[in-house]
């Protein structure tokens, strides 16, 4: 399909990339402590998650007097997790990662996610 798309007159190829359905999907990234990482990668799971990629990781962030000032710690022994998700998964996800897993507090992980309708690659 890629060859054929390459090799098709510019004008096709518009035509054919606009039929690709991208709409309700998400680009789902968790970063948490690592001893969750199971936990995680199950509840990812349970909401229909593709495309898993783990990546291990620990801040770089330097200390300062304005890192200090906000509360800002260097992070060590971290996960990333990043996924393909629904729309209406990572909703409900992100709203569970904020109740069960107290996300709104400082120091107990981030995620966020970004619409993959109109990217382009």
């Amino acid at each position: 399909m890629c060859w054929m798309l390459l090799n098709m007159p510019l004008k096709a190829r518009k035509i054919q990339m606009n039929d690709v359905q991208l709409n309700g999907i998400q680009y789902f990234v968790l970063i948490a402590d690592q001893k969750k990482k199971s936990k995680f990668l199950a509840l990812l799971g349970e909401h229909g998650a593709r495309s898993i990629d783990t990546v291990y990781a620990h801040g770089s962030m330097s200390p300062s007097a304005i890192a200090a000032a906000f509360g800002f710690e260097a992070e060590q022994n971290k996960v990333m997790i990043s996924c393909l998700l629904k729309t209406e998964n990572a909703k409900r996800l992100m709203e569970i990662l904020y109740t069960d897993y107290k996300f709104n507090k400082p120091n107990t992980g981030i995620a966020f996610s970004i619409a993959v309708e109109g990217l382009a690659f």
